[in-house]
Formats: structure tokens, C-alpha cells, sequence
């Protein structure tokens, strides 16, 4: 039975192919051959393995599609959510730094899907004030759940 869920999951992640688009000012996986559910457990399931609290939730794809139909456009997004995170040891690092930082938190990870693919970003955090650190660590930080939820 352990051998079969081995062949499973190992061929789930061989299915799954992404590409990683990273941008000045977003980063984004691009992922074929998964869904939305799968992805959204997946990183939800990562962010509390990490510690990190899940504050809050917008189902934007509910709520852009409400606006699209009133307006009579078409509808983007099958699915989308930002996933609103904090970790109490993390935002006392940010304020450490730079008591500016605070408004970091909660940081954002979206997980949305259209007709053709996945998508897995986050949109990267600036520093406030030079010689600050936070930001690029909010950055890996936020890279390292998104890719660990793809493991």
C-alpha cells in the first residue's frame, strides 16, 4: 500500500509542470496539469506547517465575477483567493528593523486559476528605508511556501 501511494504522489508531481515567471515586482508559478482545489490545500497545508497564521481569506473570484455580471463582462477568474498570512515572530522581526515595516503584515500569497492554467504569486515587498533586510527575506520567504506547497 506505501509503495502505491509512493507511485501516486511521485507521478502527481511528474504531471504537474510549472513554469516560474519572476518579475520585478511579482512572482508567479504558472502551473499546467493541477487544479485550484489541490493547489489551494496544498498551500494552505504549507503556511500552517511553517507557522504562519492564515488572518483571512478573499474569494476574489466570487467577488469579480459579481461586478463582471452586473456590468455585462465576461468572467476572469474560475477561481481565486488571496490567502492573508502573519507570524507573530516575524512581524517582531519587521518592526525590529524598521518599526515601518508593521505594514507588512499580513502578507499575501494568491492562488487562482482561469480556462487554461494555475497560478500560484505573491506581488514582492520594497524596502521602506535603505539598509533594510526585511524585505528581501519577506520575498524568499513567501517563494519558499509557494514552492514547497509544489513538492
Amino acid at each position: 500500500m506505501k509503495l502505491l501511494f509512493i507511485f501516486l504522489f511521485t507521478l502527481n508531481i511528474v504531471n504537474a509542470s510549472y513554469d516560474i515567471i519572476d518579475k520585478e515586482n511579482i512572482f508567479i508559478v504558472k502551473i499546467k496539469n493541477s487544479n485550484f482545489k489541490t493547489l489551494y490545500v496544498n498551500l494552505k497545508d504549507e503556511i500552517n506547517f511553517q507557522s504562519f497564521t492564515i488572518v483571512h481569506e478573499l474569494n476574489l473570484s466570487k467577488s469579480t465575477s459579481f461586478v463582471a455580471e452586473a456590468l455585462n463582462k465576461n468572467k476572469i477568474l474560475k477561481n481565486g483567493t488571496n490567502i492573508l498570512i502573519c507570524k507573530s515572530s516575524f512581524t517582531l522581526e519587521m518592526i525590529e528593523e524598521n518599526i515601518e515595516n508593521i505594514s507588512y503584515c499580513p502578507m499575501i500569497i494568491s492562488v487562482y486559476e482561469d480556462d487554461k492554467y494555475s497560478y500560484l504569486s505573491y506581488k514582492k515587498y520594497k524596502v521602506f528605508k535603505d539598509g533594510n533586510k526585511i524585505a528581501d527575506k519577506i520575498n524568499e520567504t513567501l517563494k519558499d511556501l509557494i514552492l514547497k506547497s509544489l513538492e
